[in-house]
């Protein structure tokens, strides 16, 4: 069983002090007067590795990440994407993105372990 390589992060810059205690990458949009704390905010990534269509082997980023909205953003999404949530991701953001609360990602865990344990017992 190979276990998901933590991904390596480069030296923190300086936050703003109203980033969570779990950014190490985000992306500020302070300056912007449209869109005033539009942060979006991701955690360190766990890189798992997949087969894509082409049978090639590609990294999968799973990480928290959040949207820290301007007041007149709030309720542009889902109501339980508004906090944070678990971000899957491909190599490029066009080939896989999902975003799951962390209740769907659980059930995801879950349903992968049960789909992996069948595998291993398969003939």
């Amino acid at each position: 069983m190979v276990e998901p390589a933590r991904a390596a992060s480069a030296a923190r810059p300086p936050h703003p002090q109203h980033c969570p205690s779990w950014c190490i990458d985000c992306r500020h949009d302070d300056a912007d007067p449209f869109s005033p704390r539009a942060l979006l905010h991701r955690g360190a990534a766990d890189i798992v590795h997949a087969y894509d269509d082409a049978c090639l082997l590609v990294e999968t980023q799973v990480r928290v990440a959040y949207w820290d909205k301007a007041p007149d953003w709030i309720g542009t999404d889902p109501t339980d994407l508004e906090h944070p949530y678990v971000e899957i991701s491909g190599p490029t953001e066009d080939d896989l993105h999902l975003s799951l609360t962390p209740e769907h990602a659980r059930a995801l865990a879950a349903a992968l372990l049960r789909a992996a344990d069948t595998a291993d017992t398969a003939v």
